[in-house]
């Protein structure tokens, strides 16, 4: 398993153990999301219900559950919220400190023609998107990635930016 860090701030993104990433432009890692339930668990205990219950009655399992995106469940993301002014000026920012950790000089030319386009496209749909901070980024939300989402039908899409993250084998 490799759990992903941002590489500005070392605040854990993502891991990679239950689904492969695919690249997106070669910039972007996008990851498809899906619901789970979570909570409702009774560890046995619905088989001690009330005295006063009918013969054979249980507990109520589903009565506590939660539908949630694995994503950010498992991750444990907060969402945020950015209009095109407050995105650009975060990514401005963002692609910067990125663009810094690059030595090569096509490498470099690279990124900022594809981080260009994608940028391009969020600005034009931004409404569209959902941002999340993750955990550990939470105190300064515009020094390190912000993790987007968009739909596609039922299916949250995650955007991370494959230059910001660094993977670690543990």
């Amino acid at each position: 398993m490799k759990i992903f860090k941002d590489v500005l701030t070392g605040a854990e993104v993502v891991c990679d153990n239950d689904r492969p990433f695919d690249v997106e432009g070669d910039i972007v890692y996008k990851i498809p999301g899906r619901y789970i339930d979570i909570g409702g668990e009774d560890y046995g205990i619905s088989a001690n219900v009330d005295e006063d219950a009918a013969e054979g009655a249980t507990g109520d399992v589903a009565e506590g559950k939660q539908r949630v995106i694995d994503v950010v469940h498992n991750n444990r993301y907060t969402e945020t919220s950015y209009d095109k002014a407050s995105y650009m000026a975060h990514i401005k920012g963002y692609m910067k400190a990125l663009l810094e950790r690059i030595d090569d000089a096509a490498e470099k030319k690279a990124f900022q023609t594809n981080a260009a386009a994608f940028v391009k496209r969020v600005l034009k749909d931004v409404d569209d998107f959902q941002f999340f901070i993750p955990e550990g980024n939470e105190e300064d939300p515009d020094g390190g990635m912000i993790v987007l989402c968009q739909w596609d039908g039922e299916t949250p899409i995650f955007y991370m930016w494959k230059d910001g993250l660094k993977g670690e084998r543990v």
